[in-house]
């Protein structure tokens, strides 16, 4: 009997490689193309956040390896957290952080208006924080609450660590913050930056 979410959970019930390739694609593979195609820049490591480059594909291997250990159905023990209105309040309060920080970030002034509307900055805030939080948060409580084997031992530390790096990445990141997204010009679908013209020094007058 699946449990999960309607469509969300659909990427849970195919087993890990499915998993593991849809919580990749929400982050940080469409990110990528939506700065490709419409913000115009190729992600750099070094230019991003490191929660968002390394983390978020370690997010998606712990969602892999929760849906390997409970065989892609929810684990008796940690139904009543994934399943039904507690599924539903996970994914909410996901999102009602993802608007909080989107709020505090710009009056806390670390992303000016047009940044904090960038196409990239939409998708983090809106769609990442809820459904990779959902999907994360319940295969990894599922795989965590399925029973244990000699193989489960390591693969449920395998979920805590890659859940506990990402958590350490965030801790990194705050010290370190990063511009992660450009200013963005919606009625041109293109960054501001692109319609710069580095300026030319005007020519000394020429005199008798």
């Amino acid at each position: 009997m699946n449990d999960w979410l309607p469509v969300l959970g659909g990427a849970l019930v195919h087993g890990p490689g499915v998993a593991f390739a849809a919580a990749f694609a929400i982050s940080p593979g469409i990110p990528a193309l939506l700065a490709l195609v419409l913000e115009r820049r190729v992600l750099h490591p070094r230019q991003e956040f490191v929660a968002f480059i390394y983390g978020d594909p370690l997010l998606a291997l712990a969602a892999a390896t929760g849906v390997a250990l409970c065989g892609g159905r929810v684990a008796d023990p940690v139904r009543g957290l994934v399943t039904g209105g507690w599924a539903w309040a996970t994914l909410a309060g996901w999102l009602s952080f993802g608007l909080w920080q989107w709020r505090s970030e710009v009056r806390a002034g670390q992303y000016t208006f047009a940044q904090a509307v960038s196409p990239t900055k939409i998708w983090h805030q809106l769609v990442i924080y809820p459904v990779l939080g959902y999907l994360v948060t319940a295969a990894a409580l599922s795989g965590l609450a399925a029973g244990t084997t000699a193989v489960g031992y390591p693969a449920k530390a395998l979920i805590v660590l890659c859940i506990g790096v990402w958590c350490a990445a965030n801790l990194y990141d705050r010290k370190h913050p990063k511009p992660g997204h450009p200013a963005y010009d919606w009625r041109k679908l293109r960054p501001y930056a692109v319609d710069r013209r580095p300026s030319t020094p005007a020519e000394p007058a020429h005199r008798p």
